[in-house]
């Protein structure tokens, strides 16, 4: 079977092609770093999987890119790191039409597994990511708009940090706050700004005080 890989970082996309093509049924047939590449490579090289790891790739405007990727006849496996993607999140990927969703740090056995699984037409989905998709789906209705807000997106972290903006505070003051490098503090800013699709520190800062508005 032909596999595609979307991944950006080099050496975990080399480990990937290396476990894939130990097998004797698998060829890595192309290797891209970004969704936008790997809608061109698949049309050209007609994989049957294709296997996308989460760095920010999947959330917000990348979602319409994962589902045109699904309707070019191509099964989709998403690796992620868990506990990074919310419940409502999770929901938008299968319904793009993704069949696939493991752990990022998954071992070698599991995504072969798992790239077969997909070839076969079948799904392959991590237990763990299954029971939070049970529990969040048969929650009551409260429960569920509650978990669509912005800031669910992002880490417990990741939100102090984005909090502590929409307040006003200069990096330096949220280091002090939260005793943290100002090292840890931009990278926490950075991460959040990618998976809001923000550019700004003012737009980050106006997403999370509508988050928490009555009418959100």
């Amino acid at each position: 079977m032909c596999v595609l890989l979307c991944e950006d970082q080099e050496v975990f996309r080399i480990g990937m092609r290396e476990v894939l093509e130990a097998e004797p049924d698998i060829a890595v047939v192309a290797e891209t770093s970004h969704l936008h590449d790997a809608l061109e490579a698949a049309d050209g090289v007609r994989a049957q999987v294709v296997v996308v790891v989460r760095q920010g790739l999947v959330a917000g405007t990348a979602l319409p890119l994962l589902r045109t990727l699904c309707q070019r006849n191509a099964a989709v496996l998403v690796l992620a790191e868990p506990g990074t993607v919310p419940e409502p999140e999770l929901v938008e990927i299968l319904q793009a039409g993704v069949r696939g969703y493991l752990p990022r740090r998954s071992d070698a056995q599991r995504l072969v597994d798992g790239v077969r699984a997909l070839a076969r037409h079948e799904a392959a989905l991590d237990p763990t990511a299954t029971s939070r998709l049970v529990q969040y789906l048969t929650a009551p209705h409260e429960q569920q708009e509650r978990a669509v807000r912005v800031l669910d997106r992002l880490t417990d972290r990741q939100r102090e940090v984005a909090e502590l903006v929409a307040q006003g505070m200069s990096n330096e003051e949220i280091a002090r706050r939260l005793f943290l490098s100002l090292a840890t503090v931009k990278s926490h800013l950075t991460a959040s700004m990618r998976r809001l699709d923000v550019r700004t520190r003012t737009q980050l800062a106006i997403l999370v005080n509508r988050d928490h508005s009555p009418a959100a």
